[in-house]
């Protein structure tokens, strides 16, 4: 038979312990956002510019796969 519990009120676990791994900072993304922002005002002047968003894009982006992908292996 289930415990008398107050109407209203919860019945509160304990939390169990979890380790949470947050990834450390980055300037990765910025420069990606750089890129793209780049990318989109070449589309709008000239082509030249895409060129040079869509290479500061990849860049970052391969940058920050490798990034992540260092620290997700030194993981425990």
């Amino acid at each position: 038979m289930p415990s008398e519990q107050p109407p209203g009120e919860a019945l509160v676990r304990p939390a169990e312990e979890v380790d949470h791994h947050l990834p450390g900072p980055s300037f990765w993304p910025v420069l990606l956002a750089i890129g793209f922002a780049t990318s989109m005002i070449g589309v709008i002047t000239k082509v030249e510019v895409v060129i040079v968003g869509l290479i500061i894009l990849l860049v970052s982006l391969g940058g920050w796969v490798r990034e992540a992908r260092h620290e997700y292996r030194s993981l425990p």
